[in-house]
């Protein structure tokens, strides 16, 4: 009796618990299709990933295309001039050669004398030329004669006119830059000219402006001119320029009005 009375209980907690989880559910088992024997129903298919279509950048071609280079174009007709010179050196495939030449070296003096112009407007752009210690004093001492012959040479074509005004700090300071530059070259000829009356210990022999500052356009002081007689005047500066630069412009003025002249003493 008491193993029937164990086992009706038993029974009745399994089918209290049944029922409790059937109710908690809030539905029967065979009407949900995931579980039960349908727990091997396929799983839905995945949407196939359509394929990404890159855009194809186009490049747009121009028109017309840039022209070569001034350089590359030189360069191209003087090799196409050579290679027919020396294919055939007749006498007109070697003039043409030849003129070609003398072309190239004008157009390299013109760039030289230009560089060298902009060099005398702007001087921080210059590089200075390294030297070795062992040729230094060598190196400096050729320099300097040729300097001065050079600026010998242009002291029998031409001069300086320094303007100044006796006010101007500026002037002062170059009075004693251009008197070292006498004191160094006594055959360049140097005519002061003052512009209120003034005089310089270092120039006793300063001139009265007569109108010829207004006639060169002077409006700043100082200023100095080469001039060449009769009546020709290239401005050297305006404003204050030291003893070595006064030289270097010099030296560039010379080779502009004679390149053959220049090149001699350069090419020693």
């Amino acid at each position: 009796m008491r193993l029937k009375r164990g086992l009706r209980g038993l029974i009745s907690l399994v089918f209290f618990f049944m029922a409790s989880s059937l109710l908690y559910a809030g539905s029967y088992w065979w009407e949900r299709s995931d579980e039960g024997w349908f727990f091997y129903k396929d799983p839905p298919k995945e949407e196939e990933k359509k394929e990404e279509i890159k855009e194809v950048k186009t490049i747009e071609i121009p028109e017309t295309l840039p022209e070569p280079l001034f350089t590359e174009r030189m360069k191209r007709w003087g090799e196409e001039l050579l290679s027919r010179a020396m294919e055939n050196p007749t006498i007109e495939n070697v003039k043409a050669y030849m003129q070609y030449n003398n072309l190239m070296m004008r157009l390299s003096e013109n760039f030289s004398l230009a560089w060298q112009k902009v060099l005398m407007m702007y001087p921080e752009l210059e590089s200075p030329v390294p030297v070795s210690d062992a040729d230094k004093d060598l190196y400096f001492e050729a320099e300097r004669e040729r300097e001065r012959e050079i600026i010998y040479e242009l002291s029998k074509r031409a001069g300086l006119f320094f303007f100044y005004d006796g006010s101007c700090p500026y002037c002062e300071r170059q009075a004693y830059y251009l008197n070292r530059f006498r004191l160094e070259y006594p055959f360049f000829v140097i005519k002061p000219v003052t512009l209120d009356g003034s005089v310089y210990p270092e120039f006793p022999d300063t001139l009265m402006d007569n109108g010829i500052s207004q006639r060169l356009g002077v409006t700043t002081v100082p200023s100095i001119f080469l001039a060449f007689p009769p009546d020709r005047f290239e401005r050297i500066s305006t404003g204050l320029i030291t003893t070595g630069e006064l030289k270097r412009r010099l030296i560039w003025y010379a080779r502009e009005i004679d390149t053959s002249f220049y090149s001699s003493f350069i090419n020693r």
